[in-house]
Formats: structure tokens, C-alpha cells, sequence
């Protein structure tokens, strides 16, 4: 097994990290904080539910993500060499800061380790004594947000005054490969627009088989069912990622205040969430 650290090309190719220059990787590497951790086979070495307070790059070995799902683990994912998890509940993809999912090696395996304090620099330029975890947009990804929402039927609400303030409402996360986004039956208290990327919609059935309900790319949402009036507030599928991934995160309400102004949509809306259910319900038979 490896016993030195991984080099910076290994960070590189960490999207979080991708930005950074050589010399912050080098000090990410070099932090007292962070460090190479050996497990022993089939140990966990993160479990679901429980607060994050760092990421892993695997080096060697191999470990299992799963999650729970009709009373039992599935398995959802193995990583190798390169791979990396642990990150979402670091970032405003899970602003909980709980782990969506279990992580336990499948064999002896080699990880390095990352404190969150240098995940949360990574995004936000400042130290962990903050609490703000949001991807500070640009000025031209701002202009992307905007452009895309505007020409949205969703959003066809919207005030201009609204519109030209968009990069104080939203938030823009840039996702791994493979990364789950929403988990089923969770609490939602927002909708996701795909800005570049795709994600994959799905369920699974009584087997713990995977079923593909949707993709979504540019300009695809998701996560507005459980923000509907008369929902029960909760996630109706699991969403992951395909490839790297940047998504606009929306508010709960700022969508609320769409659907007051636009029965219309809130209605159209409802009626695809039934017919959604009752796909759902039929492919689970």
C-alpha cells in the first residue's frame, strides 16, 4: 500500500479543487489536519445520517457506498483508486451537513483524508469560522443563470427586478460524477435547475433493483414535488449525478412565490406529480 501522500494531479482532478492553484493544493496535502488512514476490511469508515466533518480521497483498495432502503443497505457505488466521497455534506448540496450515505471498505484499503475547514475554504475564500457555505457565483455565471431561468416556462413569473437580483437568490454547486444530490423520502426545501451536466432520476423497486423515472440536462429541474402545496414535504426519487455537474439551487421560497403569482404552473405541476406517483407505483409492480 501507498504510504506517502497523493500528489496534487490527484486534486486536480477533484472538482472542488480544480480551481485552486498549485501551491493552496500543496498546502491541502501538507496540513497537519489531513492524512493517510488505513482500514481493515469491510470496515465503515462513514455512516448515514451521521455530521460530516471531512472527505476522502481513496488511494488503494476499494470501498462500498451504500444506502437504506426497504429496511435494508444497497449497494450503490464501489470506488477505486482516484475516487473520492464524503464532500456533499461539506457544501450547500446537503446544508444539513449530514452524510447521505454509508461508506465501508470492501477490502484493506488506503484513504486520505481531508478536514471540512479546507473544503469550506475552498469555497467560500474564507476560514471555517464561517458559516456560509455557498459557491460564490461570477459575473458571467450569473448571466448564464439568468439567461437560462428567464427563458424557463417555471419561471415565467418572475419580475425583472427579480431576474436582475438572481445572483442573490440562487445558489450555483458544481457536483462530481456519481454524486447524489436528493435522497428519497428526505425533507426538501429546494428545487434544482441543471445549468451544465446531466442528472439521473430514479427509484427503486421492492428488489432494490434501480428504476430510471428521468435525465435531465440543461435547463432540466428537479425537486419541485416536494415543495408543492398539499405535498408531504418529502423527496419522491433519488437524483444523482452522470458527469460533473453544475446546478442552480432555488429556495423554497422564491418557488412558493412563483406559485402564488401562476396558478396556472401550480396546477400543471400538481397534476405531473400524480401522474408521476402513479408511474412510480406501476413500475414498482
Amino acid at each position: 500500500m501507498p504510504e506517502q501522500k497523493p500528489d496534487i494531479a490527484i486534486l486536480k482532478k477533484i472538482p472542488i479543487f480544480s480551481s485552486l492553484s498549485d501551491s493552496e493544493l500543496q498546502n491541502i496535502l501538507n496540513a497537519s489536519d489531513n492524512g493517510i488512514i488505513e482500514y481493515g476490511m469491510k470496515e465503515i469508515i462513514i455512516k448515514e445520517s451521521e455530521i460530516g466533518d471531512c472527505m476522502y480521497i481513496v488511494l488503494d483498495g476499494a470501498v462500498e457506498v451504500l444506502m437504506r432502503g426497504l429496511g435494508r443497505d444497497i449497494s450503490m457505488a464501489t470506488l477505486r483508486p482516484g475516487d473520492f466521497f464524503g464532500e456533499q455534506a461539506l457544501t450547500v448540496i446537503d446544508e444539513t451537513g449530514r452524510r447521505n450515505a454509508t461508506v465501508k471498505s470492501i477490502q484493506k484499503a488506503t484513504l486520505f483524508k481531508i478536514d471540512k475547514k479546507y473544503i469550506r475554504l475552498t469555497l467560500t475564500g474564507e476560514d471555517d469560522a464561517s458559516e456560509e457555505t455557498t459557491v460564490p457565483s461570477t459575473s458571467s455565471e450569473a448571466e448564464q443563470v439568468k439567461q437560462l431561468i428567464s427563458g424557463m416556462r417555471l419561471f415565467e413569473s418572475l419580475r425583472d427586478k427579480e431576474l436582475s437580483s438572481i445572483d442573490t437568490w440562487t445558489e450555483i454547486s458544481t457536483v462530481g460524477p456519481g454524486e447524489f444530490i436528493l435522497k428519497e423520502s428526505e425533507k426538501g426545501n429546494c428545487l434544482y435547475v441543471v445549468l451544465d451536466g446531466s442528472v439521473e432520476i430514479f427509484t427503486m423497486d421492492d428488489n432494490g433493483e434501480i428504476i430510471v423515472l428521468a435525465r435531465h440536462k440543461k435547463g432540466g429541474y428537479f425537486g419541485e414535488q416536494s415543495l408543492l402545496p398539499g405535498s408531504t414535504g418529502k423527496r419522491t426519487a433519488f437524483a444523482r449525478t452522470n458527469g460533473k455537474t453544475k446546478l442552480i439551487r432555488v429556495p423554497k421560497a422564491y418557488f412558493r412565490l412563483i406559485l402564488n403569482r401562476d396558478s396556472e404552473l401550480a396546477e400543471s405541476l400538481s397534476k405531473a406529480g400524480q401522474s408521476q406517483q402513479q408511474q412510480r407505483e406501476q413500475l414498482k409492480k
